[in-house]
C-alpha cells in the first residue's frame, strides 16, 4: 500500500512538472553553419541566456524550458531578437530566414503572436515617422508654412493612430502580460505610445487585473509597485489642472524672478508669441548640452518673436554668473538661488533639469521637454 502511494504521488509530481514545461521547436533559414541562437528571459530590469543552440544544416533548433506563469522570452541571435510571450505547456514553432529575422511566423502561443504583432506595428510606425521627419528636414525653409503643417499634421495622426490600437488591444487583453509591453512601448526615448494624462487609467486597469491572475510574476509585481511612473503621471496632470485653472488668457502659472542685474523679470510679461520656460543648472552636463543645441534655435526665431526665459537651479550666484557669461547665453537668465525646492520648481513639477515647457502666448503650454526637432517644428508652425 506504501509502494503504491507513493507511486501514485510520483505521477501528480511528474504530471504538475509537465504542466509547466515549454517546448520550442524551430528553424533559421539561411544561416552559416557555425551560426548560434540564443534562448533569453527578459526579466523586468535586465535579461539572461537560459540556453543555447548551434542551428543544424537544415537551421533546426530546439529549447526546452519550464515556467509557471507566463513569461517573456527572446530568440536572439547576433543584434537581432524575436520576443516570445510563453505559457506553461505551449508548444511553440518558430521559423525565420537569417536574412529576414524579425519577420519571423511562430504559432502554438497566443501570447507570442500578441506581441509580435505590437512589436512589428510599433516598427511600422517609428518607420513611418522617420520618413516623414526626413521628409520634413529635407523641405524645412523651402516650402509654405501650411504646407509643414500639413506634414506635421500627418506625424500627429500617425502618433495618435499608434496610440489608439494600443488602448484598443489593452481593453481586449486585460488578463495577457502582453498588456504590459503595450502599456511601456515608447515612440522614441522621450514620447510614450500612451502619452496622454487619461492613459493612467489603463496603467490602473492592467496592473489590478494581472495582479489578481499572475500575482507571482516579477513584470506584474513591477508594474503594480511602479509608483514613481504613477506619481509622475498624476503630478503632470495636477499641473495641467492647475494651469487650465489659471483662465484662459495667459494659460501658465507666473514667475516674477531676479536676473544677475537684480531686475525682476515676469514670465507673463514677455511680448514674445513663443516662449521656452527653460530650468537648469550650471553643475548638469545635459543643461550645458541643452543650452548649446538651443543657441541656434535662438538666434534663428528670436527676432521672429521667440524668447527663452530661464530659470537657473543654481545655489550659488557666483556659480550661476560664470556660468551664463562662459556660454555667452543671449536670452534671459532669472533665479532667487533656491534651488530644486524654489516655487518655480514645484509649480511646474520640475523633478530633474533641464526641464523645458514651450509656452504660446495665447494658447498655453503646447508641449513639455521637446526635442530639438519638435522645437523647431512649433517654432517654425507659430513664426514663419
Amino acid at each position: 500500500m506504501r509502494k503504491f502511494a507513493i507511486a501514485i504521488l510520483a505521477v501528480l509530481l511528474f504530471g504538475c512538472a509537465n504542466e509547466n514545461q515549454f517546448v520550442i521547436d524551430g528553424s533559421v533559414e539561411g544561416a552559416s553553419d557555425d551560426q548560434w541562437i540564443y534562448l533569453e528571459r527578459k526579466e523586468v530590469n535586465s535579461t539572461t541566456i537560459l540556453d543555447s543552440a548551434r542551428l543544424e544544416n537544415d537551421g533546426a533548433f530546439q529549447f526546452e524550458g519550464e515556467t509557471e506563469y507566463p513569461r517573456f522570452y527572446n530568440l536572439s541571435m547576433g543584434d537581432r531578437f524575436a520576443p516570445l510571450l510563453i505559457r506553461p505547456g505551449e508548444e511553440v514553432r518558430f521559423q525565420a530566414h537569417a536574412d529576414r529575422f524579425y519577420e519571423y511566423t511562430v504559432e502554438g502561443s497566443p501570447g507570442s503572436k500578441d506581441v509580435k504583432m505590437l512589436d512589428r506595428r510599433l516598427r511600422k510606425t517609428k518607420s513611418r515617422l522617420d520618413s516623414l521627419t526626413r521628409q520634413y528636414n529635407q523641405a524645412e525653409g523651402k516650402i509654405s508654412p501650411e504646407q509643414m503643417e500639413e506634414i506635421n499634421e500627418k506625424y500627429r495622426a500617425i502618433v495618435n493612430q499608434q496610440r489608439d490600437s494600443s488602448v484598443s488591444f489593452i481593453i481586449d487583453h486585460l488578463n495577457s502580460l502582453a498588456s504590459i509591453m503595450a502599456l511601456y512601448q515608447k515612440i522614441n526615448d522621450d514620447l510614450f505610445v500612451l502619452y496622454k494624462n487619461s492613459d493612467l487609467q489603463y496603467i490602473k486597469l492592467v496592473a489590478d487585473s494581472l495582479q489578481a491572475r499572475y500575482p507571482r510574476s516579477q513584470h506584474v509585481k513591477s508594474l503594480v509597485a511602479n509608483k514613481e511612473d504613477l506619481m509622475t503621471k498624476y503630478k503632470n496632470l495636477e499641473l495641467q489642472q492647475t494651469i487650465n485653472q489659471l483662465g484662459e488668457v495667459n494659460n501658465y502659472p507666473d514667475l516674477a524672478l531676479p536676473n544677475l542685474q537684480g531686475d525682476t523679470v515676469s514670465l507673463q510679461g514677455l511680448d514674445e508669441k513663443m516662449i521656452l520656460l527653460s530650468f537648469w543648472a550650471s553643475w548638469s552636463k545635459q543643461s550645458i548640452q541643452r543650452n548649446m543645441e538651443l543657441m541656434s534655435i535662438y538666434n534663428r526665431y528670436h527676432d521672429k518673436g521667440f524668447e527663452i526665459y530661464q530659470v537657473s537651479l543654481d545655489q550659488s550666484r557666483e556659480q550661476w554668473r560664470k556660468a551664463v557669461n562662459f556660454d555667452q547665453l543671449p536670452w534671459i537668465n532669472v533665479s532667487n538661488l533656491q534651488g530644486l525646492g524654489s516655487y518655480a520648481t514645484r509649480i511646474y513639477n520640475v523633478q530633474d533639469v533641464p526641464t523645458d515647457y514651450l509656452i504660446h502666448q495665447e494658447r498655453g503650454i503646447l508641449a513639455k521637454n521637446p526635442n530639438k526637432q519638435a522645437l523647431k517644428r512649433q517654432l517654425s508652425i507659430a513664426l514663419d
